[in-house]
């Protein structure tokens, strides 16, 4: 199951004794849930993870749409994108280093032709927006990838003030609930006035932290170089 922003919107109301949206508005909540979603996603990628067939560009190097954060595995070529899709030749990660050794000009098409087929990707995370592929694409290949994307921004479908407005999808599964929530109860009690509550601010952000972080821990393996026992690129 995935969170509505009015579900979240709907606890918090409860639990901030203002049920009625008059110290914190729902405008203001939806911003904070989007935060939120942001940041989860940023920390631990695969909380909302896509397998999407992307079109390289001419070159070794690639760079994910803009609806995309960060690469988490390049899976196999796609000769058709179907439906039914086709799939092709099986790509694997390698390292830099490998390739610099192996084959000095790998970015150069005058020494390593470009062709349509990728055997080979280097991915550093440091980038995580972008690879290289071996040999260099022409420009007419297409890929298999796990990708994470970040969700839509919630924003009133409505009436700003109605909590009917918020009931949408904000593209994480709930488990994330309580994250979520911690962090728009963080935010909400850090307003600077008498309604503020900064111990209690600081209490949510640590339990906001230290489920993402725990969880981030868990599944330390969401760099594609971690998974192949890549120790750097």
């Amino acid at each position: 199951m995935t969170i509505t922003a009015k579900q979240v919107m709907s606890l918090a109301g409860r639990l901030l004794q203002d049920e009625e949206a008059v110290r914190w508005t729902l405008p203001e909540l939806a911003d904070w849930i989007n935060e939120a979603v942001k940041a989860i996603v940023l920390a631990k990628p695969s909380a909302n993870s896509v397998t999407a067939v992307l079109s390289l560009t001419a070159g070794t190097y690639q760079e994910l749409p803009d609806q995309y954060q960060t690469l988490l595995r390049i899976v196999r070529n796609i000769s058709s994108e179907g439906p039914p899709r086709v799939g092709g030749r099986v790509v694997r990660v390698t390292t830099r280093d490998a390739l610099d050794a192996q084959a000095p000009y790998w970015h150069d098409p005058r020494q390593t032709p470009y062709k349509a087929e990728m055997r080979q990707f280097v991915f550093d995370e440091e980038s995580p927006r972008s690879f290289y592929v071996y040999p260099g694409n022409d420009g007419t290949g297409k890929i298999e990838a796990i990708v994470a994307e970040l969700p839509a921004q919630i924003t009133a479908t409505g009436d700003p003030a109605a909590l009917a407005s918020y009931d949408q999808d904000i593209g994480l599964e709930d488990i994330y609930l309580s994250p979520v929530l911690d962090f728009v109860l963080f935010r909400a009690m850090s307003k600077d006035s008498d309604a503020g509550n900064p111990v209690g601010a600081v209490a949510h952000y640590q339990a906001f932290a230290s489920a993402v972080g725990i969880k981030t821990q868990v599944e330390g393996a969401t760099s594609p170089n971690a998974r192949a026992g890549v120790a750097g690129t």
